[in-house]
Protein backbone atom coordinates (compact mmCIF):
# COMPACT_ATOMS: atom_id res chain seq x y z
CA UNK A 1 0.00 0.00 0.00
CA UNK A 2 1.73 3.48 -0.87
CA UNK A 3 1.25 6.31 1.36
CA UNK A 4 0.77 9.96 0.28
CA UNK A 5 1.10 13.16 2.34
CA UNK A 6 -2.23 14.76 3.47
CA UNK A 7 -1.79 17.62 2.18
CA UNK A 8 -4.81 19.73 2.72
CA UNK A 9 -3.45 20.33 6.01
CA UNK A 10 0.27 21.13 5.59
CA UNK A 11 0.82 23.13 8.27
CA UNK A 12 -0.75 20.43 11.18
CA UNK A 13 -0.38 17.78 9.31
CA UNK A 14 1.71 15.26 11.53
CA UNK A 15 0.53 11.92 10.54
CA UNK A 16 0.80 9.95 7.16
CA UNK A 17 -2.81 8.23 6.05
CA UNK A 18 -3.31 5.73 3.55
CA UNK A 19 -4.93 5.74 -0.08
CA UNK A 20 -5.80 2.53 -1.52
CA UNK A 21 -5.33 2.02 -5.31
CA UNK A 22 -8.21 1.10 -7.08
CA UNK A 23 -8.27 -2.33 -8.70
CA UNK A 24 -8.73 -3.14 -12.34
CA UNK A 25 -11.51 -5.77 -12.43
CA UNK A 26 -9.90 -8.03 -14.90
CA UNK A 27 -11.54 -10.58 -16.66
CA UNK A 28 -10.56 -14.17 -16.60
CA UNK A 29 -8.60 -16.05 -18.67
CA UNK A 30 -10.02 -17.13 -21.99
CA UNK A 31 -8.67 -20.54 -21.70
CA UNK A 32 -10.28 -20.17 -17.81
CA UNK A 33 -13.77 -19.28 -18.82
CA UNK A 34 -13.42 -22.42 -21.65
CA UNK A 35 -12.64 -25.15 -18.99
CA UNK A 36 -15.70 -24.05 -16.94
CA UNK A 37 -18.15 -23.83 -19.69
CA UNK A 38 -16.78 -27.47 -20.73
CA UNK A 39 -16.76 -28.82 -16.92
CA UNK A 40 -20.34 -27.52 -16.91
CA UNK A 41 -21.87 -29.14 -20.23
CA UNK A 42 -19.88 -32.00 -18.97
CA UNK A 43 -21.85 -32.08 -15.16
CA UNK A 44 -25.02 -31.51 -16.64
CA UNK A 45 -24.05 -34.80 -19.46
CA UNK A 46 -23.67 -37.30 -16.30
CA UNK A 47 -26.62 -36.21 -14.97
CA UNK A 48 -28.35 -37.38 -17.97
CA UNK A 49 -26.36 -40.01 -18.53
CA UNK A 50 -27.59 -41.25 -14.52
CA UNK A 51 -30.82 -40.99 -15.47
CA UNK A 52 -31.03 -42.68 -18.24
CA UNK A 53 -29.30 -45.26 -16.45
CA UNK A 54 -32.12 -45.17 -13.64
CA UNK A 55 -34.82 -45.48 -16.36
CA UNK A 56 -33.18 -48.43 -18.21
CA UNK A 57 -32.27 -50.52 -14.89
CA UNK A 58 -35.96 -49.94 -13.91
CA UNK A 59 -37.19 -51.52 -16.83
CA UNK A 60 -34.41 -54.41 -17.03
CA UNK A 61 -35.71 -55.34 -13.58
CA UNK A 62 -39.45 -55.40 -15.20
CA UNK A 63 -38.53 -57.08 -18.04
CA UNK A 64 -36.64 -59.88 -15.71
CA UNK A 65 -39.59 -60.53 -13.26
CA UNK A 66 -41.71 -61.10 -17.03
CA UNK A 67 -38.99 -63.86 -18.08
CA UNK A 68 -39.38 -65.10 -14.71
CA UNK A 69 -43.04 -65.00 -14.53
CA UNK A 70 -42.80 -67.09 -18.05
CA UNK A 71 -40.01 -69.37 -16.97
CA UNK A 72 -41.83 -70.63 -13.78
CA UNK A 73 -45.50 -71.92 -15.34
CA UNK A 74 -45.59 -73.92 -18.92
CA UNK A 75 -47.99 -72.62 -21.40
CA UNK A 76 -51.84 -73.78 -20.45
CA UNK A 77 -51.81 -74.90 -24.17
CA UNK A 78 -48.88 -76.94 -24.00
CA UNK A 79 -50.71 -78.63 -21.17
CA UNK A 80 -53.82 -78.96 -22.43
CA UNK A 81 -52.36 -80.59 -24.90
CA UNK A 82 -50.35 -82.84 -23.11
CA UNK A 83 -53.92 -84.10 -20.97
CA UNK A 84 -55.42 -85.01 -24.38
CA UNK A 85 -52.43 -87.46 -24.77
CA UNK A 86 -52.12 -89.15 -21.84
CA UNK A 87 -52.05 -92.82 -22.00
CA UNK A 88 -50.63 -92.19 -26.07
CA UNK A 89 -47.83 -92.69 -27.91
CA UNK A 90 -45.93 -89.73 -28.64
CA UNK A 91 -42.07 -88.23 -29.59
CA UNK A 92 -40.87 -85.58 -27.69
CA UNK A 93 -37.94 -83.29 -29.03
CA UNK A 94 -36.05 -81.85 -25.90
CA UNK A 95 -32.59 -80.19 -26.05
CA UNK A 96 -31.14 -82.96 -24.98
CA UNK A 97 -32.86 -85.13 -28.20
CA UNK A 98 -35.95 -87.17 -29.21
CA UNK A 99 -37.61 -89.45 -26.80
CA UNK A 100 -40.24 -91.87 -28.11
CA UNK A 101 -43.15 -93.78 -25.68
CA UNK A 102 -45.98 -93.64 -24.04
CA UNK A 103 -46.79 -90.26 -22.16
CA UNK A 104 -47.94 -91.86 -18.45
CA UNK A 105 -47.73 -89.05 -16.26
CA UNK A 106 -47.88 -85.10 -16.11
CA UNK A 107 -46.60 -83.50 -13.23
CA UNK A 108 -46.44 -79.43 -12.77
CA UNK A 109 -43.16 -78.91 -14.74
CA UNK A 110 -42.22 -82.34 -15.73
CA UNK A 111 -44.06 -85.13 -17.83
CA UNK A 112 -42.98 -89.24 -17.19
CA UNK A 113 -42.91 -91.24 -20.59
CA UNK A 114 -42.20 -95.09 -20.22
CA UNK A 115 -40.19 -96.47 -23.57
CA UNK A 116 -40.71 -99.36 -25.34
CA UNK A 117 -37.42 -100.72 -23.71
CA UNK A 118 -39.50 -100.63 -20.27
CA UNK A 119 -37.28 -97.49 -18.67
CA UNK A 120 -39.32 -94.46 -17.49
CA UNK A 121 -38.01 -91.18 -19.03
CA UNK A 122 -39.01 -87.99 -16.82
CA UNK A 123 -38.72 -84.84 -18.82
CA UNK A 124 -38.91 -81.32 -17.44
CA UNK A 125 -41.32 -79.13 -19.84
CA UNK A 126 -38.69 -76.34 -20.03
CA UNK A 127 -36.77 -78.72 -22.25
CA UNK A 128 -39.20 -79.47 -24.89
CA UNK A 129 -38.93 -78.57 -28.42
CA UNK A 130 -42.04 -80.03 -30.23
CA UNK A 131 -44.53 -82.78 -29.09
CA UNK A 132 -45.76 -84.82 -31.76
Amino acid sequence: MRRYWNRSHVGQCNEITGHKKKKRRTSPHPVWKKLLLLRRKLMRSLTQIRLMIARLNSRINALQEQVNDLQGTPSSSVMALLRGKLNTRITVETTAGSVFGTLIAIGEDYVQIAEPNGSIAIIPLRSFLSVA
